[in-house]
């Protein structure tokens, strides 16, 4: 099946990139280290010489920030816009990230090069950026819609039981994640044809990503839910390993600290799978097309 041979040729292709899957963890784990280190400064600052790492070391607890008066709103503060540079930052950075990323995979890109997956980031930032924002804009709008739409009809109607409410609510949530894979694909599919034709535009690379989606859509479908699923249940371990493992050594943290680090990468990685294996459809699909073209000349050849 078209499915297990692009899911196939996506694992291997993302295999091949892994030095482009380290260079995302490097930034995403050096983006990060910019947010900690002012953050743990304030901790320190607040918290003084408390025992707050020890009333923290068995989980969150709201008591040890109650008392802390002005110096709360100041670590809010710090947090809220921390959290605003750290996403904003992310957004974009991701985009140059998954340019080289989706040129790293693409067929007859050749031996994984750094100063290829950097050009090929700089020469498409500005395609993928649009792109990203403008997928990024349909799916919010659509899930505000959606939920907003079932939220309204809970609330306005007094004659609907709670137990009605409760279906309403979960049928919106149900009927949006039924969605997303569908814009995952468009996005996917843009990326990968704007990687293949730099000379195209960002807005002709998402025309392609939706017709390709509605084209080759359930055998497209099914694959995306299938990689969704592997990063799911990854995502799932991990937050059964690190919440439970509390670890008291400084050997204990730094193997703490290690493990993590992996499974991001291994995260990231799974990832990198989803783009290969869209990018390998894409191209088993659309060079179907001047192959009969050619069969069909080949023919008529013959017949004369």
């Amino acid at each position: 099946m078209k499915i297990f041979s692009s899911l196939k040729s996506g694992f291997c292709r993302a295999l091949k990139s892994w030095k482009g899957v380290l260079i995302v963890w490097l930034s995403l784990f050096l983006l990060v280290l910019v947010f900690i280190y002012p953050l743990r400064g304030s901790l320190s600052s607040a918290f003084g010489s408390s025992m707050i790492i020890e009333k923290l070391a068995d989980g969150f607890d709201i008591e040890v920030f109650a008392d802390l008066g002005s110096t709360f709103k100041s670590l809010m503060s710090f947090f809220t816009a921390g959290f605003i540079f750290i996403y904003l930052t992310g957004f974009i950075l991701n985009a140059f990230l998954t340019a080289g990323l989706f040129d790293s995979v693409r067929k007859g890109s050749g031996k994984f090069s750094s100063q290829d997956f950097f050009r090929a980031g700089a020469k498409n930032f500005w395609s993928f950026l649009i792109i990203s924002l403008i997928i990024t804009f349909i799916i919010n709008f659509l899930s505000g819609v959606l939920i907003g739409v079932s939220m309204m009809i809970v609330s306005v109607s007094d004659t609907i039981s709670e137990k009605s409410q409760f279906i309403i609510v979960i049928a919106a949530i149900v009927v949006l994640l039924l969605i997303l894979p569908v814009f995952f694909l468009a996005a996917d599919y843009s990326r990968a044809w704007r990687a293949s034709h730099e000379n195209d535009s960002c807005f002709k690379a998402i025309g392609f990503g939706f017709s390709q989606t509605f084209n080759k859509f359930w055998s497209s479908y099914i694959m995306m839910v299938l990689l969704i699923i592997s990063q799911i249940t990854l995502g799932i371990l991990i937050l059964l390993i690190l919440p439970a493992w509390k670890p008291v050594t400084g050997r204990g943290v730094f193997l703490l600290l290690i493990i993590s680090q992996l499974l991001l990468y291994a995260r990231l990685l799974l990832k990198n799978w989803r783009y290969a294996s869209v990018t390998s459809m894409m191209e088993e699909t659309t060079k179907t097309i001047p192959e009969k073209i050619n069969i069909i000349q080949d023919e008529q050849g013959r017949s004369n």
